[in-house]
């Protein structure tokens, strides 16, 4: 018999308020570790190991410090510490931010090496130890350059210096790691092009679609501490010039959509009281921020309320913060096209949407599952659905072929879920409906 009577009732898709923890996003917390010769491979392990198990963040901004070895290569004992490090970073399941550095102290110029050429001697050296950990190593930042690796007050600030070592580190590290300089004018001058990253370009492994940023004057001043300039672009092919902050936000806003950006909020002002600060961490697509800088202002947004958003009505704008950092999956409609007599198969569509800051920049393994409630099978629907694709504070419809003619009559519940393929980790949508296997309910398909 041709006819299929069928009826399709979706699940309500409402967003909760509460924080759901995902990979490649939040709050991280900052460590730095110095290598000698007078520490060991199992000690660096044992350290990493500590404190991956005591950060309750899913990130963690590493931070691995060279000035010991900044007059020539790096010690066989000094990378055995660095590789046990990164293991135990991999065995705890912690994501690792990544800068290497010769200074804590704000004093660059004293502790950097002579010549740039022992930089690259570095990078050539480590790089094949964050290749063998791209489990856990998400970005690497900077140039391994300046006062606390922030890409300034360094000897290796020129145009030509800058643009040389971050090539270099896109030939050498893996293309699945993310690399990230400190302002958009150093991207557009290492990238020598005014024109932001391109959907068409995303993704593609090309070195413009690995750079990122990374801003720890966030939301600091007018000027994000030196990130912008008081004077607008003033010459189109002009890739050096810094622009005024709107122009540079629109910049982040268009990059961004593709690679990640994230940092720290400093200075208590005006630019960082929590409506400014929302807006401008949603234009920038911010998905990372330091979890102890600047507690002043961290203070101040868990002092203050955020009232624009009525899902979170009465919440500080702290927990906001943390809540919208990334991406936030909420999946908030579903309808079913089929024609009992006509159609071969029938078609789910489903939206979701993305109210957190930023896209995700890793895509995700995305699985159907139609559960018959009478008997407990299970129909498991592989999908082809790219996340990376649903922008931060916006929705995206996709769409599914079942092929309901050759299940069994009766009712299934029809649920969504979504995993990371490196780290293994499952992501939670924010919907209040989510189930307790960790997936979120779609809606109940009938097949009489």
């Amino acid at each position: 018999m041709r006819q299929l009577p069928v009826t399709y009732t979706p699940a309500a898709g409402k967003e909760s308020s509460a924080l759901v923890n995902n990979p490649y996003c939040g709050f991280y917390q900052l460590n730095g570790y110095l290598p000698s010769e007078e520490e060991d491979a199992d000690s660096a392990y044992d350290w990493a190991f500590q404190i991956c198990s005591n950060n309750p963040h899913e990130l963690m901004l590493l931070e691995i410090n060279l000035k010991n070895y900044n007059d020539g290569w790096l010690s066989q004992n000094a990378c055995d510490q660095i590789d046990r490090i990164l293991s135990a970073c991999s065995d705890t399941g912690q994501q690792i931010i990544l800068r290497f550095l010769y200074d804590w102290d704000g004093q660059a110029m004293d502790t950097e090496p002579e010549s740039r050429s022992i930089i690259e001697n570095h990078i050539r050296q480590l790089s094949s130890i964050v290749n063998a950990h791209t489990d856990c190593v998400y970005i690497m930042q900077g140039a391994f350059t300046g006062n606390v690796g922030e890409m300034n007050s360094t000897h290796y600030g020129s145009n030509e210096d800058m643009t040389a070592l971050v090539s270099l580190l896109d030939e050498c590290i893996d293309k699945e790691i993310f690399l990230s300089v400190r302002t958009p004018a150093q991207l557009r001058t290492i990238l020598k092009r005014k024109t932001p990253l391109t959907s068409t370009e995303a993704y593609s492994g090309s070195f413009p679609a690995r750079l990122g940023l990374f801003n720890d004057g966030m939301l600091g001043s007018v000027f994000d501490l030196g990130t912008y300039d008081d004077t607008p672009f003033e010459d189109p092919s002009d890739y050096t010039e810094k622009g005024t902050r709107e122009e540079e936000l629109d910049y982040q806003n268009r990059i961004c959509e593709y690679v990640p950006n994230g940092g720290e909020v400093t200075l208590d002002n005006e630019y960082n009281d929590i409506e400014p600060a929302v807006a401008d961490l949603r234009t920038m697509h911010v998905s990372y921020l330091n979890d102890a800088h600047d507690l002043a202002v961290l203070d101040k947004w868990k002092n203050s309320s955020y009232t624009e958003d009525p899902v979170f009505s009465g919440c500080n704008g702290y927990d906001y913060v943390e809540a919208h950092l990334g991406y936030r999956y909420v999946l908030t409609d579903s309808s079913l096209d089929f024609h009992s007599l006509l159609s071969d198969t029938a078609t789910l569509y489903f939206t979701i949407e993305n109210t957190g800051f930023a896209p995700a920049y890793k895509q995700f393994e995305v699985t159907l599952t139609a559960t018959n409630t009478q008997t407990g099978k299970e129909e498991t629907i592989a999908t082809t659905l790219d996340n990376r694709g649903i922008s931060g504070s916006d929705s995206s419809i996709f769409h599914q072929e079942l092929n309901i003619r050759k299940w069994d009559p009766g009712t299934y519940e029809i649920t969504l879920s979504m995993k990371d393929p490196v780290t293994g980790k499952i992501i939670h949508f924010a919907n209040e409906n989510e189930t307790e296997n960790d997936s979120v309910s779609v809606g109940t398909l009938r097949i009489k």
